[in-house]
This record gives structure tokens, C-alpha cells and sequence, in this order.
């Protein structure tokens, strides 16, 4: 697996399904981060290749991954990073639970979006530790610019009633560069985001170092799988059915035909986004940095990034090269439960 680096000549704009609509919604924001899609024309040729995930990279060749979901930081401000640790036999007050916690403290923590971690922060993250140097702000990367507009009716030449609209977009400061995950390109040159922004792409070094090795898998042991691509297990509401923990996940190398059955323990979501391409029906999946806890109903040995494999409701995703393309990629660490 290789990183490579998007130089864009502008501003960026990642709407994913979000569009303007006439005198309804006058600003629209921008995601950090795109799906793998946006980079399928640099991967694919005749319908074949794939991106792993999306990231960011500076000049130093650093790179940057959305923060674990099992991540917290002291509530509002950030700060003070630990890993949520799950409790299978929890004893309060004479009742047994099964939670994620953190022992020790009376301080008030949460999972704060717009955080990064580096590749050093992730190896600590695999060891079930994160260290608040590793851990970086959306800020340190970008900052927000936003650009005005008022719609004009084609035939009068006049402005449209209730059309003035905000829109805001990435300008990432010098040195920094969205970046995705794959194995080959198949085109150095073309465009990225909305309104089709010209972008080269550069190699910029091989990933192996932070995944790609040898992992046993121990039958009763327990998993986390942190998930690099937008993924799909199923058709269920995060909000009533926060950890949904009777789902079965079989999960494969990303190359390689063993397969192994795990059991979904506990889910640290990131939120869910709906995803669509051209002809395609949108469908609702998990955002990376999710992370999934797991318990293996049997033994394997595979390397650490893996694809979850057994696709529920199948009817509702498009069957074409669903994996081959990247989607439900991850990676697969050790450990997660006290």
C-alpha cells in the first residue's frame, strides 16, 4: 500500500449528497475529508482498482488519520486523550454491566470531532494508550474560507429572491495535502471535489510500516476495528440502536481468500453518511475512524487491514465491485476490553 498526495490549485469543496435548494438552505458547509470515491478516476481503469482510505499528509511525509472514535478528551475543550476501555463484567452497586468507561477520574469526557492523529499516536492507539502529542486539531491542517453567491435568473439577468447562499471551503495551509491510501495510479492529473478542482497526484511513501502486517487471529479474543472507508454492516438507527451487538461481521484480508466470523461486542461510532454514486442508490454507512468492537468465533491468521465481507440486505448497495473498490476497509488491532 502506498499514500499518495492531491495537489489542488484551489480551495476545496467536499458537498458529499448536500446541494443547495432554492430559498431553503443558504449555507452549505464542507466535509474535512471526502469519501474514496472522489478518488476512484486517479485508481480506476476500466472499472477496476480501489482507494483504501482518505487522509492527510504534510511535506515531511507525516501522515494523518481521523481520530479513533474510542478516543476521548475532556468534554468542550479537548485535551487530556484516553482510550475507552470495555468493561465486560462491571459490578455497580450489585448489578453486572457491560460498558465502555474510563476508571479514575470525575472529569466529564467525549469524543470531539475534528481531531487527527499521527502515525506514532496510532501505533499507541494499537497498544490500547494515546499520548496528547500525537492527537491534532482540524485547525493545525486548514482553516475555513467562505465564498458568497447569488443566483441569477438566466432570462431577466436579475437576481432570484431568497438565492444568496454561503458556501465554505478548505483552503489547507502550505505544506499540507489531502492524501489517500492505494496501490497503483492510474492517472497522475484530473479533478477533485465540487467544481471540479484541477489536482495532480504524487507518490509520497509506502504505508507498511503502519499496517499491512501479520496478525494471529485467537479464537474468544477480542478486536478493534478501526475503520479507514466509509462501511456498511447493515441498515439500523445509531440513535435507538447505538451498539447493535447481535451482528455477525466476517471479516477477509484485503488480499488473501481466509475468512474469519467475529461477533460485534460494542460499536464507538463516528456517525453514519449517506453515499451515492452516478446511477446509484444512495445508501447510509458508517464514517471512518469508527471503531468496532470484536470477539473472534474462531482462529486465523491474516494480515491487519481487512475488509468486512458479508454485506447485509445486500439489495440495497450496488454489487458491483463493492469491495474491489475499497469500500468497508479497516484496520485490525488487539485488545479493547478490561
Amino acid at each position: 500500500m502506498k499514500l499518495f498526495k492531491v495537489k489542488a490549485y484551489n480551495s476545496l469543496w467536499f458537498g458529499g449528497l448536500k446541494h443547495m435548494s432554492g430559498g431553503e438552505e443558504h449555507y452549505l458547509s464542507s466535509l474535512m475529508l471526502p469519501s474514496i470515491m472522489v478518488f476512484f478516476d486517479f485508481v480506476k481503469k476500466d472499472k477496476k482498482g480501489a482507494c483504501y482510505g482518505v487522509a492527510l499528509c504534510d511535506d515531511s511525509n507525516n501522515i494523518y488519520l481521523p481520530s479513533p472514535a474510542d478516543i476521548v478528551g475532556e468534554r468542550k475543550k479537548g485535551g487530556n486523550w484516553r482510550v475507552l476501555k470495555f468493561y465486560e463484567n462491571l459490578n455497580l452497586k450489585g448489578k453486572t454491566f457491560q460498558l465502555p468507561l474510563i476508571k479514575g477520574t470525575l472529569k466529564a469526557f467525549e469524543n470531539t470531532e475534528g481531531y487527527f492523529i499521527t502515525k506514532e499516536g496510532f501505533k499507541e492507539w494499537k497498544e490500547g494508550n494515546i499520548s496528547d502529542k500525537y492527537m491534532k486539531d482540524w485547525n493545525c491542517f486548514a482553516k475555513a474560507e467562505l465564498k458568497v453567491g447569488l443566483q441569477i435568473n438566466k432570462d431577466t439577468k436579475t437576481a432570484e429572491e431568497s438565492m444568496l447562499y454561503f458556501q465554505e471551503r478548505i483552503r489547507l495551509k502550505r505544506g499540507v495535502y489531502i492524501s489517500f491510501i492505494a496501490e497503483n495510479l492510474t492517472s497522475d492529473e484530473g479533478f477533485i471535489g465540487g467544481e471540479r478542482n484541477p489536482a495532480k497526484v504524487e507518490e509520497v511513501m509506502s504505508v507498511r510500516s503502519l499496517f499491512g502486517n501479520n496478525l494471529e487471529i485467537n479464537k474468544g479474543s477480542y478486536y478493534r476495528l478501526y475503520l479507514l472507508t466509509h462501511s456498511y454492516i447493515g441498515s439500523f438507527n445509531m440513535e435507538e440502536e447505538p451498539n447493535h451487538t447481535d451482528i455477525e461481521l466476517k471479516l477477509k484480508p484485503v488480499h488473501g481468500n481466509s475468512e474469519a466470523n467475529f461477533k460485534v461486542v460494542w460499536i464507538y461510532s463516528k456517525g453514519s453518511e449517506f453515499i451515492s454514486g452516478y446511477d446509484k442508490p444512495a445508501v447510509e454507512m458508517l464514517r471512518p475512524g469508527t471503531v468496532i468492537l470484536l470477539r473472534a468465533k474462531e482462529s486465523a491468521k491474516f494480515k491487519d487491514i481487512v475488509q468486512i465481507c458479508n454485506v447485509p440486505n445486500a439489495n440495497k448497495i450496488p454489487k458491483d465491485n463493492f469491495l474491489e473498490s475499497g469500500w468497508n476497509t479497516g484496520i485490525l488491532a488487539k485488545g479493547g476490553v478490561e
